[in-house]
């Protein structure tokens, strides 16, 4: 399978409402901008699997509908994914980072989602050597600088809409409901820190634009050999800026060339304080617990019927023992 080609395991769109977009785009015999929901539901089903460019990818399809259209769809596809790519594809600067055009979202009735989507031709960086001749590393902590200048539309942490965060630093639940405030992240932190007698308050930190899955395979070369595409926003969301470093190493475990030198250049050009180092910890703290532990939260209902985590079942800890000289 061409790399091009596999880099779409995960893509994003814009609103329902924003994109019965003003564009005119030939969907085979279907136009994407007119077609009805109906009618591009059909399309989809019928191609299903057998032409997709990826096919079962976190129960998502992905398939390229013209030269110039891709669709990702499947009951993962979320509004909010949507959401973060079409602010993200306005707000971001072209110069450092682009993301593929957006031209429309819609939803089934099983909940399934659509997202029809630039498709762009050029080489997935998972494809490509790390070495200085393509000055890979350093573009990618460019990007993570970016994003970290973009602030949220209002102090709400996650994405847009009403969904919870997904991804790898929320355990294998995520969070069903959307926190409402920064005061709702830090009582899901603690919750967790418990285990360790620790607490965190993110109050102090700007909400800013993180990415959260930069993993190679998620970034486009475009032709130009100049341009990098940034995909799969299904796990942005707003957040202290040091959230975006928190899941370098969560995500990258078998890539080893690229994920030790890319921390290195983002800690250095983001010159964390003190204090942002301290919380960064805390948060993968609280992730460690999250993969260990169900916990029952106000913002997040316990639905698999587990017995949540109630700390007082660890008891009182011993001393630690006294190292002699």
């Amino acid at each position: 399978m061409d790399m091009e080609l596999a880099s779409y395991t995960s893509l994003g769109f814009i609103s329902k409402t924003a994109l019965l977009a003003r564009v005119s785009i030939q969907v085979m015999d279907l136009n994407v901008a007119t077609a009805t929901e109906a009618e591009l539901v059909d399309f989809c089903i019928q191609r299903g699997e057998k032409d997709a460019l990826i096919a079962g990818v976190h129960g998502a399809i992905v398939a390229k509908v013209t030269d110039s259209i891709v669709v990702k769809w499947g009951w993962t596809v979320t509004a909010a994914e949507a959401a973060m790519h079409e602010f993200a594809s306005k707000n971001l600067d072209r110069d450092i980072v682009r993301v593929p055009q957006v031209y429309r979202f819609i939803q089934d009735d099983s909940g399934r989602g659509y997202l029809f989507m630039e498709y762009i031709s050029g080489q997935n960086l998972a494809g490509l050597a790390i070495d200085p001749q393509n000055d890979i590393i350093s573009r990618v902590a460019k990007i993570v600088e970016h994003l970290g200048q973009i602030q949220a539309p209002e102090q709400k942490p996650g994405p847009i809409g009403d969904c919870g965060p997904r991804g790898y630093l929320w355990g294998d639940d995520a969070v069903r409901n959307a926190f409402g405030s920064v005061t709702d992240l830090n009582n899901w932190l603690n919750r967790r820190l418990t285990l360790r007698n620790d607490s965190v308050d993110l109050s102090p930190y700007p909400l800013v634009l993180c990415h959260m899955d930069l993993c190679r395979r998620n970034m486009i070369l475009g032709e130009d050999g100049k341009s990098i595409y940034l995909l799969d926003w299904g796990h942005a969301g707003f957040f202290p800026r040091f959230y975006e470093v928190a899941t370098l190493s969560c995500l990258n475990p078998y890539d080893g060339d690229y994920e030790k030198p890319l921390i290195e250049d983002v800690e250095s050009l983001l010159q964390l304080t003190d204090d942002e180092k301290r919380d960064m910890q805390m948060v993968h703290y609280a992730r460690a617990a999250a993969l260990r532990w169900s916990f029952s939260d106000e913002n997040d209902n316990n639905d698999n019927n587990e017995p949540a985590f109630d700390p007082a079942i660890l008891g009182t800890p011993p001393p630690l023992p006294t190292q002699e000289v």
